[in-house]
């Protein structure tokens, strides 16, 4: 029997294992009929395979997700980066916005929001936080569509982070979440 270390949850871990008894390897209950070599002959083409597959597309989805919270980001007018860059040549293919609490500027609600990353209005487009808006509780559309990256989609020229654009009054309440899916292009 191989001798093993065990892991935080009991399990044992093993650096090696012999099998010399002649009724072979069992996994799980399972009995291995492959030899070791058919075993790695097996993971080298898979791994391959997939390598040649996300090299030919080039295409690895990522997420990404920044958080406008008026409690720690403040309201007032002008421009807030939020969130971790997202690297120079990021595609962004689409996404949405999560708002956790309805935008408020503690008036008539004429204060506008917009969110950009690569130019002016590109995530979503400057608009009061009136009732009926993006600005709403709830799950809201952004500029990037999945369905029409050609032309909605947008392509990093350098990395950088999520800007919220605060115009026309200050908010006095809020919180939301852009959250983009982007690969990386050539």
């Amino acid at each position: 029997m191989a001798k093993g270390t065990r892991d935080k949850r009991g399990r044992t871990l093993f650096n090696s294992l012999n099998v010399t008894e002649t009724s072979g390897l069992l996994l799980g209950g399972t009995a291995v009929t492959a030899t070791a070599a058919e075993l790695n002959k097996l993971d080298e083409s898979v791994h391959s395979s997939s390598a040649a597959l996300t090299e030919g597309v080039g295409l690895h989805l990522h997420m990404a997700v920044a958080t406008y919270d008026f409690a720690s980001d403040g309201g007032s007018q002008g421009t807030i980066a939020i969130g971790s860059a997202l690297p120079d040549n990021a595609f962004i293919l689409g996404g949405y916005v999560s708002v956790e609490t309805t935008c408020t500027d503690g008036a008539s609600d004429t204060a506008t929001i917009a969110v950009q990353i690569e130019s002016a209005d590109d995530i979503v487009a400057a608009v009061a936080i009136q009732t009926g808006t993006p600005w709403d509780a709830g799950k809201q559309a952004i500029i990037p569509k999945f369905n029409t990256p050609e032309s909605t989609g947008i392509k990093l020229t350098a990395a950088n982070q999520v800007d919220v654009v605060i115009g026309t009054a200050d908010l006095t309440a809020g919180k939301f979440h852009v959250v983009l899916f982007y690969t990386m292009d050539f």
